[in-house]
């Protein structure tokens, strides 16, 4: 299958698929959760895709996202509508709402992410417009101003310190991206010389914005469809910042230096790439966060992590994920990529988390030639 044809298809077939569920109605709301589960199952046995992708067209390229950003949007309303019509059990319910979360998180959060850093208008209006499913309108001031500069340092809210768990990382992060989005936007309207009450404050147009949608939702599927859509859009806003927690956690940079290949982990499993259209391979996207996800290049001198499904569930077991996963990756970082003074914080990272001084006997002769290589 080509790389066309994958983007095409794969992201929204997911969508198709929950939008199906509610036409059919009954136990078949369950169909757009039931997507989750499949695809980890298949990401966990295919190999490792390290090929860059054969895309140049750039229009052919775009429109899976934009299918894929919309429609995370408008399986709400078949949602809605169903919920107002389908006299539904407690049962059915529940995997509406499972449903539509999973959709707003997966493909709708990596397309809106993609078109957030456009260049195109349109493209990027779409963005950050859609981005609404995830119960947010200024995610992406926070992500662009804030965590593509900051990345790696304790300044940067998406970066989860060594020792935290995800669920204390989402909880904490739904708080601060609002703050740091909502600073940003009000920081830059001082410098204008404008009220942070003018009308330009985009958290005013994403109020307004979501007053409307959840406005032609009530028309569609009255207060119990306005009740899934903010509960569905609420949850996938908790869920969708997993993909920070596992795109840096326990990284370190100090401020001020360059960002490198090395303060990201890539999930290079091929559906991982797919349906988050390229974030789990983003190293090449904080050197140039305009590229489009079809022009990142993987990057073979990393540590390999596996699939993002895979780092989810364990996640989920705090004790897994650090014991399993996560320290024998953040050893060799420390060991091998990381600079004498990275080398530094990331000792009193350790020792802050409870964790074990890895590189106590650590002899800097044999990682000198390591760092040499990776460049940056």
């Amino acid at each position: 299958m080509s790389d066309y044809l994958k983007f095409w298809f794969i992201p929204s077939g997911i969508v198709a698929t929950g939008i199906a569920g509610f036409i059919l109605g009954g136990n078949w709301v369950w169909l757009g959760i039931a997507t989750f589960p499949m695809l980890a199952i298949i990401d966990c046995f295919i190999p490792r895709n390290m090929k860059p992708r054969r895309m140049n067209n750039s229009f052919m390229s775009t429109v899976p996202v934009w299918m894929a950003s919309i429609g995370s949007v408008v399986i709400y309303l078949f949602a809605a509508h169903y919920i107002a019509t389908g006299n539904p059990t407690l049962w059915q319910i529940v995997g509406s709402f499972a449903s539509v979360m999973w959709i707003s998180v997966v493909p709708g959060g990596p397309a809106s992410h993609e078109l957030w850093h456009r260049r195109h208008t349109p493209s990027r209006m779409l963005g950050q417009i859609t981005q609404i499913c995830m119960f947010d309108g200024i995610r992406d001031i926070g992500h662009v101003a804030g965590h593509h500069i900051e990345v790696c340092t304790p300044a940067d809210g998406d970066t989860a310190p060594r020792g935290q768990n995800l669920y204390w990382f989402a909880l904490h992060e739904l708080y601060v991206s609002f703050r740091i989005g909502i600073e940003l936007e009000c920081n830059s309207l001082r410098k204008r010389g404008l009220s942070v009450w003018h009308w330009r404050n985009r958290v005013w147009a994403w109020f307004l914005v979501q007053v409307l949608f959840q406005s032609l939702v009530y028309m569609v599927g009255g207060w119990a469809g306005v009740a899934l859509a903010l509960s569905g859009m609420l949850a996938a806003r908790l869920w969708v910042e997993s993909f920070n927690y596992f795109q840096h956690y326990g990284l370190i940079r100090l401020p001020d230096a360059r960002i490198g290949h090395r303060h990201v982990w890539n999930h290079m499993s091929e559906l991982s790439r797919i349906v988050s259209f390229e974030i789990t391979n983003h190293a090449g996207h904080h050197q140039d966060s305009h590229m489009p996800y079809q022009k990142l290049m993987p990057h073979e001198d990393q540590i390999p992590m596996p699939s993002l499904f895979v780092c989810f569930f364990a996640a989920l077991i705090p004790p897994i994920w650090h014991e399993w996963i996560i320290k024998p990756a953040l050893k060799r970082w420390d060991i091998e990529y990381a600079t004498e003074e990275e080398q530094k914080l990331a000792r009193e990272a350790n020792r802050a988390a409870g964790w074990e001084d890895w590189l106590a006997n650590d002899d800097p002769a044999t990682r000198t030639t390591r760092f040499t290589t990776v460049g940056c």
